[in-house]
C-alpha cells in the first residue's frame, strides 16, 4: 500500500472510531486502545455483538411494558367503569323514597362494572318480601341458598357450581335486610374489585333501607303523637271540668299524666239529697293502656253510684269487675267518699295513699281499710267515718305527688308533702292544688317523671 493509501485509510479509520466513541463509551468500549487493525475487527465484532444484543433486550424491555400500560389501561378503564356504575347507582337511589322499587336497575347498572352472569338482589321490610334477579335460576338458588346461610360477605373465584362469587350482606344497626349475591359462571372470573364494587352498590342501598326505615319510622312516631294528643284531650274530657260550689263545699281537683295519657283518675258527683259523691283512683302503669282502664272504670263509677250509695257494695261491685274485665296484674287503688251536707264523711280506702283531713292545725290519716280492686275479686271493704267540722280540709293525691323525684333522686316525700298542707291550709282549694303542682315543679327541677300526678281537695264549710 502506498504511504498516500495508508493515510487515507488511517483517516477514514480515525473518522469512523470518533462516530463511534459516544456509543462505545456507553458500552465501556475504547477503540482507541487497538494497537493493530485485526485487534480492532476484534473489537468491533465483539461492540457488534453487544450492540445486537442490547437491542433485542431493548425489544423485550418495550413489549414488557406495553403490556404492564395495557394492563394499567385496563385497570383504570375497570375502575373508571366501576365509578361510573356507582355514580349511577347512587343517582337511580336517590330518585325514590322506596329502595324496593329501583332493585331491577341496580342490577342492571351493576352488570356494567361486574363481570357476572347471574345474580340477584333480596330484601324483607318488616313482613314484605321484595326481590330482582338476572341470569340462570339454577345458580340464582344455589346463591339464596349460600347468601342466607351466613352474615358476612362472602368471596370465592373456584365454586364448581357458581364458579366465582360474591355475597354482600345488608344489614346495619337498624337491622338486618337481606343480601346481594353475585356469580360468574364456571367460564368467567370475579376480581378482588369487583367484590369493592359490590360492597359500594350494597353500602348505598343499604343507606336508602336505613333511611327509609328511619323515615318510617319517624312517621308513625308523629301519628302515634297525634292519637295520643287526641287520646288526651278525650282524656281530659272525662275529668269533671267544673266542680260543685254550694254552700257546705268547695272542690277543684287537676291530673298531669307523665306521658301524653294517664291512668289516674277524679270525680266528683252531687247526689240529689245534698251530698257529694267523690273518688280518686290510680291504674296500675301508665299511658294507653292505663288510660283505657281509667276510662271503663269512670263508667263503672258513674252507673254504678246511681244505682247504690253504699260505699261498701260499691267497692265490692268494682273489685269483681275489674277482676273480671281485665288481665292479670291489672289493678287500681282508689279512694271513694262520701260527704253529707251535715259534714257526715264516709270513706273507703282501696290500697290507696291515706289521705289527709285537716282539722285545724291537726292533720288526720285515714289509711287503706281492703285491697285494690281487681286483686282477689272478693275483696272485704270498711267504711270509716269522720264528723267534719266547718273549715276542715280533705287532701286526697296519687303517689305521682309523694314519689316525685328531682336530679338527686329525691323523692318528694309524705313529710314535706304534710308541711306543705299544714302552711297552706287557709288557701282556696283552687289555689292550694296550683301552688302544690308549682311546689312538686319546683322540686323536680324539670325531671321527667315516672308516674302521673293527681289531686283532689275538698273543704267542708258547712
Amino acid at each position: 500500500m502506498s504511504g498516500k493509501s495508508e493515510d487515507f485509510c488511517r483517516e477514514c479509520v480515525g473518522i469512523f472510531l470518533s462516530k463511534l466513541e459516544g456509543f462505545a463509551k456507553f458500552f465501556d468500549f475504547e477503540f482507541a486502545k487497538c494497537e493493530s487493525v485485526d485487534e480492532l475487527l476484534g473489537e468491533l465484532e465483539r461492540f457488534k455483538s453487544h450492540v445486537e444484543k442490547w437491542m433485542n433486550d431493548l425489544q423485550v424491555n418495550n413489549l414488557a411494558l406495553q403490556q404492564l400500560i395495557d394492563a394499567q389501561l385496563e385497570e383504570l378503564s375497570a375502575a373508571y367503569e366501576g365509578l361510573s356504575a356507582l355514580f349511577e347507582i347512587n343517582k337511580i337511589i336517590s330518585s325514590v323514597n322506596e329502595p324496593w322499587l329501583i332493585l331491577g336497575s341496580v342490577l342492571r347498572v351493576l352488570k356494567n362494572a361486574v363481570n357476572y352472569s347471574s345474580a340477584i338482589v333480596w330484601i324483607r321490610l318488616n313482613e314484605d318480601v321484595y326481590y330482582e334477579h338476572q341470569g340462570d335460576t339454577a345458580i340464582i338458588e344455589k346463591l339464596q341458598a349460600v347468601a342466607r346461610s351466613t352474615n358476612e360477605t362472602l368471596f370465592a373465584d373456584s365454586d364448581p357450581e357458581l364458579g366465582g362469587y360474591i355475597i354482600v350482606p345488608l344489614a346495619s344497626e337498624l337491622g338486618s335486610y337481606g343480601f346481594i349475591a353475585l356469580a360468574s359462571g364456571t367460564k368467567k372470573m370475579l376480581t378482588a374489585g369487583d367484590k369493592k364494587i359490590t360492597e359500594a352498590v350494597a353500602q348505598l342501598l343499604l343507606s336508602a333501607i336505613d333511611r327509609y326505615i328511619m323515615l318510617q319510622r319517624e312517621i308513625e312516631k308523629k301519628r302515634l303523637e297525634e292519637q295520643l294528643a287526641i287520646a288526651r284531650n278525650i282524656q281530659q274530657g272525662l275529668l269533671p271540668s267544673k266542680f260543685p260550689r254550694t254552700a257546705r263545699f268547695e272542690v277543684y281537683g287537676k291530673s298531669v299524666p307523665a306521658v301524653q295519657v294517664g291512668g289516674d283518675y277524679y270525680d266528683v258527683l252531687e247526689m240529689d239529697d245534698g251530698s257529694i259523691m267523690c273518688c280518686l283512683a290510680d291504674v296500675s302503669g301508665k299511658g294507653l293502656p292505663a288510660a283505657l282502664i281509667m276510662s271503663s272504670f269512670r263508667t263503672m263509677f258513674r252507673l254504678s253510684t246511681a244505682i247504690t250509695r253504699d260505699l261498701v257494695n260499691l267497692a265490692g261491685q268494682f273489685d269483681r269487675m275489674i277482676s273480671g274485665d281485665f288481665e292479670v296484674g291489672r289493678f287500681i287503688t282508689a279512694v271513694i267518699f262520701k260527704i253529707s251536707p251535715d259534714g257526715l264523711m264516709e270513706v273507703v280506702n282501696a290500697g290507696h295513699d291515706p289521705i289527709y283531713v285537716l282539722r285545724g292545725g291537726n292533720l288526720i290519716k285515714i289509711e287503706s281499710t281492703g285491697t285494690p280492686f281487681g286483686i282477689l275479686g272478693e275483696g272485704f271493704y270498711e267504711i270509716e267515718r269522720l264528723q267534719l267540722s266547718s273549715g276542715d280540709l280533705i287532701v286526697t293525691y296519687t303517689d305521682g305527688i309523694v314519689e316525685a323525684r328531682n336530679v338527686k333522686e329525691e323523692e318528694y316525700g309524705f313529710q314535706r308533702f304534710e308541711e306543705f298542707i299544714l302552711r297552706n291550709r287557709y288557701l282556696k282549694v283552687e289555689d292550694f292544688v296550683e301552688k302544690l303542682f308549682g311546689s312538686v315543679m319546683e322540686f323536680s327541677q324539670g325531671m321527667p317523671q315516672h308516674d302521673d300526678t293527681t289531686a283532689l281537695v275538698v273543704r267542708y264549710v258547712g
